[in-house]
């Protein structure tokens, strides 16, 4: 049986679907598109690390580059993506990123199929209840329940100054 899918909508462009503050903008959610897609935006400030080195089991990914530069490990390669570059991540492939500029950067990202954003609110509010550093364990079991793995931590870019 085929899962209800939203009536057509236009968001304008700081506009997102209902998740909780501070979350990538989502366009697109899995409840949405009938779960076929999960689609977000994100950014990450001048030199910023992106998520910890992770794969996921049962979802493809695809970033698209809108602007300043990110550093994508997929594997063990690294890759510099500018504005108007594109990676394709299948399920299974352990990867990451970072900002690899002195300015922001701003990508898009498709998960097919949809559902990453619960992965995202569950991740969210675990970070919220706590103050300190999070435990790895719980974010390594977080990421499992959510079809995913967590391989290490997150990488810096290289050329990025000292912290």
């Amino acid at each position: 049986m085929e899962q209800q899918r939203a009536d057509c909508y236009v968001l304008g462009s700081s506009e997102g679907r209902d998740l909780p503050q501070g979350l990538p903008g989502f366009k697109i959610r899995a409840r949405d598109s009938g779960g076929l897609v999960s689609f977000f935006e994100f950014s990450l400030a001048a030199w910023e690390s992106g998520p910890d080195l992770h794969l996921h089991v049962a979802s493809d990914e695809s970033f698209y580059v809108l602007s300043g530069v990110l550093e994508m490990q997929v594997g063990e390669q690294r890759h510099l993506l500018g504005a108007g570059e594109f990676a394709w991540v299948p399920r299974g492939k352990a990867h990451t990123f970072a900002n690899a500029g002195p300015d922001a950067a701003r990508a898009l990202t498709i998960a097919t199929p949809g559902g990453i954003e619960d992965f995202f609110v569950e991740q969210s509010r675990y970070l919220a209840s706590i103050a300190g550093d999070p435990d790895r364990a719980v974010l390594a079991e977080i990421r499992e329940r959510h079809g995913g793995a967590l391989l290490g931590p997150p990488i810096r870019a290289r050329g990025a100054p000292p912290e």
